[in-house]
């Protein structure tokens, strides 16, 4: 299939297919003549890229895991993947701390404003 084939079958763009090319994700591109040539495996690629890019992932990282056209370092992602998860349990104590101190200002501000109106 051709560049605009996969970038629909991916639902990106082209631009963004050249662009994984460019920075070495996606590797070993067959061509026939001037025209790239993609297959299946780098649809799945691509799709895992994306998926991976959903879940935070850097393509920078991604192009560091890297160890063949369409395989990564699994256990380096494993890795990864449980420290991006650590950091969002991190994100998220912090979130409902700031969520808790927004209802007390809240409230606080609700109770001076009927306060105002009462007296």
């Amino acid at each position: 299939m051709y560049i605009g084939e996969i970038a629909t079958r991916c639902g990106v763009s082209v631009k963004t297919i050249r662009h994984y090319e460019a920075i070495g994700l996606l590797t070993d591109i067959k061509r026939q003549g001037c025209y790239r040539i993609y297959d299946n495996a780098d649809v799945e690629f691509v799709m895992l890229i994306k998926r991976a890019q959903l879940l935070g992932l850097s393509l920078t990282q991604l192009k560091q895991l890297k160890i063949a056209r369409h395989d990564l370092d699994w256990p380096a992602v494993m890795v990864l993947l449980e420290n991006k998860k650590q950091q969002i349990l991190i994100d998220i104590t912090a979130l409902e701390q700031q969520k808790e101190l927004l209802d007390f200002y809240h409230r606080d501000i609700k109770m001076c404003l009927d306060n105002q109106v009462s007296g």
